[in-house]
């Protein structure tokens, strides 16, 4: 679903810069480019969200079954999750998962520079 989302944004931005022109601006004054670029980081926002909980549901139903939470979240796939494709930020980084000395789980994503260890990191604590 985010694909087709991200190739009808791509497609109205490539209309749109031909058409108006990159630099054309809406009501706000924003470049409709960069209107359009808000929106696909909005879309990535939403489904980086959506498998957050799709990965935290999956993980305490892992505990639920195995009074344990997984070392590595490789352990969800197949029984809890379908897909690989389940455990990849919505850059295509696979999420990690760490473990403090209270034993709280946090997930974590690369972000949109797909490096681990840089401020664009995000973390959720599970």
């Amino acid at each position: 679903m985010k694909n087709i989302i991200h190739i009808i944004l791509i497609a109205a931005l490539v209309g749109m810069s031909l058409f108006c022109g990159d630099s054309s601006e809406n009501k706000k004054g924003t470049s409709y480019t960069q209107t359009l670029i808000n929106a696909l980081d909005k879309a990535d926002t939403l489904d980086l969200d959506t498998k957050i909980k799709t990965i935290k549901d999956a993980l305490d139903a892992y505990n639920a079954d195995n009074n344990q939470y997984p070392e590595q979240l490789e352990a969800l796939v197949p029984d809890y999750l379908r897909a690989e494709g389940a455990l990849l930020d919505p850059w295509g980084t696979p999420f990690t998962l760490e473990t403090d000395e209270s034993m709280n789980l946090t997930l974590v994503s690369a972000g949109k520079d797909k490096t681990f260890g840089t401020t664009d990191d995000i973390r959720r604590r599970i």
